[in-house]
């Protein structure tokens, strides 16, 4: 299987004085023991690149292609939601062919070999590096404003951590809020259910974001009822090379979102002005919507 560039290239176009979100839709081959992953690229409305998440090793080719064809000379911001395969796999391919100036991460460490690789290449760049907790905020761009609601502040390694650790890396998810104008988006990669109640129960309809990304690709591990309604979202993205669950799918719809799956749906593209006007493309015919 060969894994190299995206058949349709017509979405990859820049969308100036309007944030754009692309949802790459990645691959890997049949014989990967992993997903393929999450990443997405987001241009703000002066022309920002951020690189969220960059999918499996396997996947630095698409990734790769997606930024070169979007016109991206560099990338301004790379953030890690958190140091699973499938979400920083890439890193290195990308860094070596696109300057980035920041990586924005959490304090978790994770003793794998993807793990190190990550931190040997930014070290290997001379990345400057942020660390991102509960409380903190950014910039992006002139007109965005980031609010990170997760991991905390203390960070509990578990007993043989990290042995058995998935969901807890996982639930260590940074989670972020994007403001831009009336226009919100959220992202908060593989967040499971219990965190996500934890969030809820603290924060409340302050998390309530109109583009969301589905928590761990849209399996029922994360997206449960309450969560679902208290996001109230507009749009909803999965980003997954399987189908993981029919009842994540109806909820949401339930409850008025218009749901995006890459594996059914292609690369999906979604452009926004501050006003909350939003617009969605993708690339393949689909029955989910």
């Amino acid at each position: 299987m060969t894994i190299g560039v995206f058949a349709d290239t017509s979405l990859l176009t820049a969308e100036p004085g309007k944030l754009a979100l692309y949802f790459l839709d990645l691959e890997v081959s049949p014989t990967a023991e992993d997903k393929s992953g999450d990443a997405t690229i987001l241009i703000s409305p002066e022309g920002k690149v951020m690189l969220l998440d960059c999918g499996h090793p396997e996947s630095a080719p698409q990734v790769i292609d997606a930024l070169t064809k979007l016109g991206v000379k560099r990338i301004n911001y790379f953030v890690a939601s958190h140091p699973h395969i499938d979400h920083i796999g890439s890193f290195p391919s990308v860094a070596a062919k696109f300057p980035i100036d920041r990586v924005y991460r959490t304090k978790l460490e994770y003793p794998t070999d993807i793990y190190k690789a990550f931190v040997q290449t930014i070290d290997q760049y001379h990345i400057p590096v942020t660390y991102l907790e509960e409380g903190d905020s950014f910039s992006f761009g002139s007109s965005i404003t980031i609010k990170i609601f997760n991991p905390s502040q203390t960070i509990t390694y578990p007993k043989n951590y990290p042995d058995n650790s998935t969901q807890f890396v996982n639930n260590a998810s940074l989670a972020m809020r994007f403001s831009y104008g009336l226009s919100s988006v959220w992202f908060s990669g593989d967040l499971y259910i219990a965190q996500e109640r934890t969030l809820v129960n603290k924060y409340g309809t302050t998390l309530q974001s109109d583009v969301i990304k589905a928590n761990h690709h849209g399996a029922d591990t994360s997206n449960s009822l309450r969560w679902i309604k208290n996001m109230r979202a507009k749009i909803v993205v999965a980003m997954q090379d399987q189908f993981d669950s029919i009842n994540v799918y109806n909820t949401y719809k339930k409850y008025g979102a218009e749901y995006h799956l890459t594996l059914n749906d292609g690369l999906v593209k979604v452009v926004m002005d501050d006003k909350q006007h939003y617009q969605v493309f993708d690339t393949k015919d689909s029955w989910m919507n």
